[in-house]
């Protein structure tokens, strides 16, 4: 009887989240639509200058970065939030038990496997 408590305990608030959320967003989008005719009038031409410094920009004030570095990155993050999994379980691994060890072996197989698929696909090489 507890579980069903629990399930509908959970659906209500997810159901209350979506409806705070959706609200959230009806009122940013109106405020927006109130605002809208407002800001026209206001001087956008200074807006759109960019400013470093003081300095009068030389060239674009966009710069275009190659999309090896964004790929790098998301790998980055991923190894990176995979490294505290590993750290969290090596203080732990101890009073876990081997079903966890076995487990944590399986996920460092994982991590390895993906890593050598990365560099078989030559994520790393700059040069092409």
């Amino acid at each position: 009887m507890l579980h069903i408590y629990i399930i509908n305990n959970f659906f209500y608030l997810f159901i209350t989240l979506v409806i705070i959320s959706l609200i959230l967003c009806f009122i940013i989008l109106f405020i927006k639509f109130l605002l809208k005719n407002y800001l026209q009038f206001i001087d956008t031409k200074n807006k759109n200058i960019p400013f470093e410094s003081g300095i009068n920009p030389i060239g674009l004030s966009r710069s275009y970065v190659s999309n090896k570095f964004y790929l790098i990155s998301i790998i980055f993050t991923l190894f990176d939030t995979e490294c505290i999994y590993l750290y969290i379980w090596s203080i732990n691994a101890i009073n876990l038990g081997w079903n966890i060890f076995f487990c944590m072996i399986l996920f460092m197989i994982t991590i390895l496997v993906s890593l050598f698929y990365i560099i078989h696909n030559n994520v790393f090489e700059f040069d092409k």
